[in-house]
């Protein structure tokens, strides 16, 4: 049999198998046969890329494919100049700091939404869907400004952001359908707020630190399977990858009061980190994944390389709590997650 003459539910299936969308993108090119057995709607399930961020981006952005170890570069002349603050399922938060705008990107198919202006130069992403102009779900957008935390939501062509303030701010935070949930910098307990109107749906005590009876406060706030997770284990005082030590809790409130209990193992789940929120994926649904870990960017600060920090990409194992790299070297200037998609 000729291989353009191939069973088109065996091309599909194929299809499906491609770890790396730049493969598949390739295998849509191959033939009319082969491009109808892979509709570009029903794509592989893709592994994050790590993406860089850094102040200034050229025309070219650059990416780290997870699955295959191979660095992307695309020419996105609209990222020229702007900051990238980290993503959330397709497109990517930037800052053009010199017009002051701020708007949504994806890289590959190379579309710009703007959002509505703030008054700050910090901003990092809690929630954008998987497309925001058609689902209708908010953009949910954190920033802060006069030492105040304003977490903002809004649909694109809306013209003003609906607004809530943290005045203490915040260490963990996440966003998951119509809820912020905080970990206050100043109290250490956990904030439930209705995202519409500013409104604190309950409070869940603080996370108490068994050796010294103190409250510790959670760096991460993760939402997996409708379970909240509480993610400890700060990044930028680690001189080394093996310096880097966390914990996961999770959120029981089966009883009258809730309460954080500490995981050993998060079973099948994967955590992703970076600098301030996370994500879970199932080690079970890609292969290149080790179950029962952390996936981070580390900072680490190297003081005879011009002041500049080096972004190895780690793996934390939650079974024998050891840090190590998960790829070779360091990944110059790259420190955010990004879930390629070209529709």
């Amino acid at each position: 049999m000729d291989w353009s003459d191939l069973p088109l539910d065996l091309l599909h299936l194929i299809s499906k198998r491609l770890s790396d969308l730049s493969d598949f993108v390739r295998f849509r090119a191959v033939c009319k046969r082969w491009h109808s057995a892979a509709p570009i709607a029903d794509p592989p399930r893709q592994l994050p890329w790590v993406v860089a961020t850094r102040d200034g981006l050229p025309r070219t952005v650059r990416f780290y494919s997870l699955s295959t170890g191979n660095i992307h570069s695309v020419n996105f002349a609209e990222a020229k100049g702007k900051r990238l603050l980290g993503s959330s399922h397709d497109y990517m938060l930037a800052f053009d700091p010199k017009r002051r705008l701020l708007s949504l990107l994806n890289p590959l198919t190379r579309s710009e939404i703007l959002l509505p202006p703030t008054d700050s130069d910090w901003h990092r992403p809690l929630y954008i869907g998987r497309d925001p102009v058609q689902s209708g779900d908010d953009v949910v957008v954190c920033w802060h400004s006069s030492g105040v935390l304003t977490v903002g939501s809004c649909r694109p062509g809306n013209q003003e952001w609906k607004k809530i303030q943290i005045p203490a701010g915040a260490y963990g935070h996440t966003y998951y359908k119509g809820k912020y949930y905080v970990n206050e910098r100043e109290t250490l307990v956990t904030k439930v707020i209705d995202i519409k109107t500013g409104t604190t749906l309950s409070t869940i005590p603080p996370l108490i630190c068994t050796k010294t009876g103190q409250p510790r406060r959670l760096d991460y706030l993760i939402v997996s399977s409708g379970e909240l997770l509480g993610v400890s284990g700060r990044k930028w005082t680690c001189k080394t990858i093996g310096d880097h030590k966390f914990e996961v809790h999770r959120l029981d409130n089966e009883n009258e009061v809730a309460r954080w209990i500490k995981m050993d193992s998060i079973g099948d789940r994967v955590l992703f980190l970076d600098d301030t929120v996370g994500f879970c994926l199932r080690a079970s649904e890609f292969e290149e994944l080790k179950e029962d870990c952390i996936y981070f960017i580390a900072y680490l600060y190297k003081a005879d390389a011009d002041g500049r920090y080096e972004y190895p990409l780690c793996r934390y194992n939650l079974k024998n709590c050891r840090a190590e790299a998960a790829v070779p070297g360091a990944l110059v200037d790259m420190s955010s997650w990004f879930f390629p998609s070209i529709l």
